[in-house]
């Protein structure tokens, strides 16, 4: 018995060797139905969490989408390609990419700088989205396989759901000096209600909380929740 259990923990180990290097340029959490042998090396819990970060990729790809049809004068490649091959081209880089104004940057310290009236850019979405993206991939440690052996933390997850929360204020309140929103997103003054933007920022949120929530559950650890002042700009650690 002892033997069949050490081998079956060694070829779980191998494949989860071999399997990582071809994930680490992915956008996310591969699609499971496609993942092959490699769910052998995986648990029921490895396959929940590669569920989430791609809804959460997904829906972030989504927000990127609907952001430059809002603003489509804000897209640094308009000249060049459709608004869809644009995102793309964005989520088929790894999270890592080093774009040469962020680099070195936190997630969080590029969505403030995609926020800041100060900061004079042509494409605000870009560095928003990127921002996010680099954020929530560290509270996934920066991974995009999981099998026995990985661990998460479920106090990163949880603070990326707060921190998100911070960009969706900040993104509904940043203004020009003119009083112009920097990123229009949901419905303004004198326009049809529009939501969606809302909904989607919901879901990621309510993505990374169950997650969170899973994690603590199973590892028998406690999320220490905090109050939320968006108006501050403090965002959480990852």
């Amino acid at each position: 018995m002892r033997l069949s259990r050490f081998v079956v923990v060694f070829f779980s180990l191998l494949l989860s060797a071999c399997s990582q290097t071809p994930y680490k340029g992915k956008m996310a959490a591969a699609d499971l139905r496609d993942a092959g042998i490699s769910r052998l090396a995986k648990s029921d819990i490895d396959e929940v969490i590669e569920l989430h970060q791609h809804a959460v990729m997904q829906d972030l790809k989504q927000l990127m989408i609907k952001l430059y049809h809002r603003n489509p004068s804000q897209r640094f490649d308009k000249a060049k390609r459709s608004i869809e091959s644009s995102v793309d081209l964005v989520f088929k880089r790894p999270s890592s990419y080093g774009y040469k104004h962020w680099e070195g940057l936190a997630g969080t310290d590029i969505i403030r700088l995609a926020l800041d009236p100060d900061y004079h850019v042509n494409d605000r979405v870009l560095p928003l989205i990127v921002g996010l993206r680099k954020m929530l991939m560290a509270s996934y440690g920066n991974e995009t396989a999981f099998y026995y052996l990985t661990d998460l933390n479920e106090q990163k997850l949880y603070n990326s759901a707060r921190n998100i929360e911070i960009a969706a204020w900040l993104l509904s309140e940043k203004k020009d000096q003119q009083g112009r929103l920097l990123i229009m997103s949901d419905s303004v003054e004198l326009e049809s209600r529009n939501l969606s933007f809302q909904r989607l920022i919901g879901k990621m949120i309510a993505t990374q909380d169950n997650l969170a929530s899973i994690i603590s559950y199973k590892e028998g650890r406690v999320v220490k929740t905090v109050m939320i002042k968006a108006a501050s700009m403090a965002f959480l650690p990852i």
